[in-house]
């Protein structure tokens, strides 16, 4: 077995089971998902304070990981939503006091901002996710997020390798070209143009009356995941070159960190669930 099939081997395998993992804690009761974002979301901060440490930064871990698990599991399990949260707000007060003992903070401001970045990054997309997941009871709006991600990313590596000839933003992501960005968004658009006739992701988001404004939603859908995946992606990529690292973690063989894997989706995820409440006043 020649190195680069081992290679594609691996992952490939890692890939369909991260798949697996996503699109299976969709049919499980919502606390299965719960834990298994709660796990990503450990790992995926595990690796940013790896990252940011190795520059002689000192994120207050503990108060970071208990502020980043409360949010989390508050969006998932509605009746401790304000306790848990009020609890993750007073212990968000208490990380500037705890700097104040630090006798050997050289750059205590900076230590705060890097404690507290990880919760809106990592944590609050988790926690609009299970909001959606478990209280809004729209399971099928956060799938259809993953789905048209995953569409987006594959179509504009495709497409980018065939055709790509004008770089997207250099600086930050020299492999990303214009031509696979413009080839994947009409070809994503198809797919939420596809899930807008399928009777799971409709499920209380469709308008019986209007077909036509029922596609155009979903294209509307599929444009801001598009985007804002985008520069999720690019933003994750600024991050790591900022520390000089090429992946955020080996976590997935071929596919690296879970800061990696959900980069576009930590963006993404805000920016849709915004887009689906406005709907929910203006259409519904």
């Amino acid at each position: 077995m020649s190195p680069q099939f081992k290679s594609l081997l691996t992952r490939t395998i890692s890939g369909i089971v991260f798949v697996a993992l996503v699109v299976g804690s969709f049919f499980l009761p919502s606390y299965c998902q719960f834990l298994l974002f709660t796990v990503f979301a450990a790992i995926a901060l595990s690796e940013y304070i790896r990252i940011t440490e190795s520059t002689g930064v000192k994120v207050q871990k503990i108060l970071c990981a208990m502020i980043v698990v409360l949010v989390i599991e508050g969006a998932y399990l509605l009746d401790t939503l304000e306790i848990s949260w009020l609890i993750a707000a007073l212990f968000m007060m208490v990380v500037p006091v705890v700097e104040l003992f630090k006798k050997d903070a050289v750059l205590p401001f900076t230590n705060i901002a890097h404690t507290f970045l990880p919760i809106f990054w990592i944590a609050v997309p988790f926690a609009l996710a299970g909001i959606t997941f478990s209280i809004l009871e729209h399971p099928e709006v956060v799938l259809a997020l993953f789905l048209l991600i995953w569409a987006s990313d594959t179509f504009a590596y495709c497409a980018g390798s065939l055709f790509g000839k004008h770089k997207l933003f250099e600086r930050i992501s020299p492999k990303k070209t214009w031509e696979g960005t413009i080839i994947s968004a009409i070809l994503t658009c198809g797919v939420a143009v596809g899930l807008s006739f399928a009777p799971y992701f409709n499920k209380g988001l469709v308008n019986p009356s209007s077909t036509l404004c029922n596609v155009l939603i979903w294209i509307g859908f599929a444009l801001i995941v598009i985007v804002a995946g985008t520069f999720g992606d690019l933003i994750e990529s600024m991050f790591k070159r900022s520390y000089g690292v090429k992946d955020s973690g080996n976590i997935m063989p071929g596919h690296g960190g879970m800061l990696d894997r959900f980069d576009s989706f930590f963006l993404a995820m805000p920016f849709c669930f915004i887009y689906w409440m406005l709907l929910a006043f203006i259409v519904y």
